[in-house]
């Protein structure tokens, strides 16, 4: 590494420290006290919700589930007259609840509010119906798990007009669950017992998991509820250290936090995933699915690419906030996209062509528009097809024609941009500012980004 390089790289990183600063100050702090029952599948919360931005066009978005009791002024002075709407494009999972007045759907500053609810205990999942999600509210019958992005299990600011949730607050509050033994809040130790105190100054997603398991700390990774054997756990452990200095070293964008992983059972028969709500990473399956089955013998390959995405999504998805129906592409499809660099760097060539043809088959009858005509999430026809399998190829096709030092150069671009739109406009601005070559640069935008023949494009090229 050359000294100007050294130099660079500092300067980028104190502007990354600053931004992270700025960040904290601009996140609402969530206070309160929040009581569960695993057994009988209740929450109740009494929260106040502080220093959010003044927006003039908002919402709050909290879980359908819940019935308010009252929304009232930080002084605990008097009860707001409120109404809410439902709208599935901003959170299916959510009412968004605001205070009516001249200028628009608003909310104050701050604000109290006290609700309560009550959700299914699903132990027998033999049922048909029974389904799963990652914004679900689920109680398992040992555990509650509920994640900071979807499922409003507290108030989360909505800024209508720009498209922006402001789902990671800083917290100081206090979880009671009288029938678990252990309770864990996203980026946080997890505590033994049946109450805890958790207060934070870094804005994260609350993702909240509650239960009855066992806690395993390794090296400086927490593995909740995994049945792990320690050798196993700290392999893995040693896995996600190796694809975080990779990401690091790449991105010059450190990690903020060590990662948990959890371990649950879904409220489901069929359905099986993992998550991140960063720094943490959820593997939701039962039998062949569950985290130590996967992570083993000839599927272990397979299900670290799985673990390299997750990781990904602390870069696009934590540290930077995507919107616009394009920006689903450049938050998973990026995601996935250095997942593969990941696979090609730890398990060579060979594993890396094969994730990429199993990509390329799922597609090949597919019928794409590209990146330049998303006009809405419709505009996918299939999501998983479109960003996790076609997006992914293009970007791949992209780095064959520009090459991996300018391909990184454009995604150091798109996560240190301060741009809050995150759609075409502003990929295309970030790639013409990563290729100097502008013959190759409008080769790779007509060819791969504005064709309706750029999947039949990067198919020819990457094969």
């Amino acid at each position: 590494m050359s000294f100007m390089y050294k130099i660079g790289a500092i300067i980028l990183l104190l502007a990354i420290s600053n931004r992270s600063v700025a960040q904290e100050k601009n996140s609402p702090i969530l206070k309160g006290v929040i009581e569960v029952s695993i057994q009988d599948g209740t929450i109740d919360c009494e929260f106040s919700i502080e220093e959010m931005p003044i927006i003039k066009n908002s919402l709050l978005l909290i879980n359908t589930g819940f019935n308010i009791e009252y929304i009232r002024n930080i002084e605990d002075e008097h009860s707001f007259y409120y109404e809410r709407v439902h709208a599935d494009s901003i959170a299916y999972e959510s009412f968004g609840y605001y205070i009516p007045n001249k200028t628009g759907r608003r909310v104050n500053r701050s604000l109290r509010f006290k609700y309560t609810g009550k959700f299914p205990v699903v132990r027998d999942t033999t049922r048909p119906a029974s389904m799963d999600w990652k914004g679900n509210i689920a109680f398992n019958g040992y555990s509650l798990r509920m994640d900071g992005l979807q499922s409003g299990w507290y108030p989360v600011l909505y800024d209508i007009d720009n498209d922006k949730s402001y789902n990671k607050v800083r917290c100081d509050i206090e979880v009671v669950c009288k029938d678990c033994n252990a309770i864990y809040l996203n980026g946080q130790a997890p505590v033994l017992g049946t109450a805890a105190h958790f207060k934070n100054n870094n804005p994260l997603e609350l993702l909240l998991y509650a239960g009855n398991y066992k806690v395993k700390n390794i090296g400086n990774t927490y593995f909740l509820n995994t049945g792990m054997a320690d050798k196993l756990l700290k392999e893995f452990g040693n896995i996600t250290d190796q694809y975080k200095r990779y990401y690091e070293d790449q991105t010059l964008i450190h990690y903020r936090d060590d990662i948990t992983y959890i371990q649950t059972s879904p409220v489901s028969i069929d359905n099986a995933w993992l998550f991140v709500s960063y720094p943490t990473i959820v593997n939701v399956g039962r039998g062949e699915n569950e985290m130590k089955e996967s992570f083993t013998g000839e599927s272990s390959k397979w299900a670290r690419s799985f673990i390299a995405h997750e990781l990904a999504h602390y870069y696009f998805g934590f540290y930077k906030s995507t919107n616009s129906p394009v920006g689903d592409v450049i938050c998973e499809g990026f995601a996935e996209y250095l997942a593969l660099t990941a696979v090609r760097k730890f398990d060579g060539d060979d594993i890396y062509k094969a994730a990429l043809g199993s990509k390329l088959n799922r597609v090949e009858k597919f019928k794409p528009i590209p990146f330049a005509q998303i006009g809405s999430e419709q505009d996918y026809k299939s999501r998983e097809l479109y960003v996790y399998n076609y997006a992914p190829i293009i970007l791949c096709a992209i780095e064959k024609e520009i090459g991996r030092d300018a391909m990184w150069k454009w995604i150091r671009l798109i996560l240190n941009s301060k741009e809050d739109m995150t759609n075409y406009t502003f990929m295309k601005h970030t790639l013409t500012q990563a290729v100097f070559d502008k013959e190759k640069l409008q080769k790779v935008i007509t060819l791969y980004m504005e064709s309706d023949m750029s999947l039949d494009n990067a198919r020819e090229v990457l094969q």
